[in-house]
């Protein structure tokens, strides 16, 4: 199979989909996104930064990817003006895996996956189209990285399989991830940035403080409005007992119904057309439905 990037806005969940799809993994867009914990992912910053999808503690995402059969390792990161030697050894390092036969990724805006190479430079996945957004070079040229020489530093990643943990441990792991994300957010936060409950609290401080007219209001919006619409999917088909696991099927039915509702007053706030007012309204319906869902969950995990 090819090595190809699904245009999620949500970009990490991006490569590690186009990795799971290049190795065989059967994997539904809605598992991808819940059982790698992305699905109650929420990050701001106060001046409602475009960065907010990227800047936060990755950590325990990563140790929850065996739920869906991958590991993900980062392999280096360096600024386009590291010099010379250090910038061809860590790209001798992705020759090295890519030539093993490993999926390969890097973030400096977003995150895309490495498709090749040859004595140039890597190829790199456009998951929005080629020209589309300035975020996502199609080439990184060895030695200058000229490409992203205006860029935050340059990291990269090996995705290859693992051993797939079974699905009743891996939904109970996921949503034990989505309620400590919730309410330990100093777990997952960089230094400014707001995760969980704090998240809503900075995404209502910036629209307050003007931002709400910023780039970053949209695209904050439309990432994490994809991430809840993934996780009203997965909860559907957990209430039609298409996934097994810990999840009876009433309250996985409720669960549907209100991530659904929450993504819907997201992608309602990433509206360029509306007012600040009424941004901010959604963002305090979606906080208080979010806040719902995760008590939900919280109470199916104690039982």
């Amino acid at each position: 199979m090819n090595l190809t990037q699904p245009p999620y806005d949500t970009s990490l969940v991006g490569v590690v989909k186009g990795a799971l799809d290049y190795y065989g993994i059967d994997t539904a867009p809605a598992e991808t996104f819940v059982l790698s914990g992305h699905a109650f992912v929420i990050n701001i910053h106060p001046e409602l930064c475009p960065s907010g999808p990227y800047c936060w503690n990755q950590e325990r995402f990563r140790d929850l990817l065996p739920n869906l059969g991958i590991r993900m390792e980062q392999l280096g990161m360096l600024v386009a003006a590291a010099p010379a030697a250090d910038k061809g050894e860590l790209e001798a390092r992705v020759r090295a895996e890519l030539d093993q036969g490993s999926v390969c990724s890097s973030l400096s805006l977003d995150h895309q996956l490495v498709l090749g190479y040859d004595d140039a430079g890597f190829d790199l996945s456009q998951p929005w189209g080629e020209g589309v957004v300035d975020s996502t070079p199609r080439r990184l040229s060895f030695g200058t990285w000229q490409e992203f020489v205006q860029s935050p530093p340059v990291a990269f990643f090996k995705l290859e399989p693992c051993k797939r943990r079974s699905e009743s441990t891996a939904t109970a792991s996921a949503l034990d991830f989505a309620a400590d994300f919730w309410r330990c957010p100093d777990q997952f936060a960089w230094e400014t940035y707001g995760t969980g409950s704090q998240a809503y609290e900075n995404w209502i401080a910036g629209l307050d403080s003007g931002h709400g007219d910023d780039h970053g209001n949209w695209w904050n919006a439309v990432v994490w409005g994809e991430c809840r619409e993934r996780a009203g999917d997965f909860f559907q088909r957990l209430a039609a007992a298409e996934y097994p696991g810990p999840v009876d099927p009433r309250p996985a039915r409720e669960l549907a119904v209100d991530y659904r509702a929450l993504a819907r007053l997201l992608y309602r706030a990433s509206d360029k057309t509306a007012s600040a007012a009424a941004k901010r309204g959604f963002v305090e319906q979606a906080k208080n439905l979010d806040e719902r869902c995760i008590a939900r969950i919280a109470e199916i995990r104690a039982h």
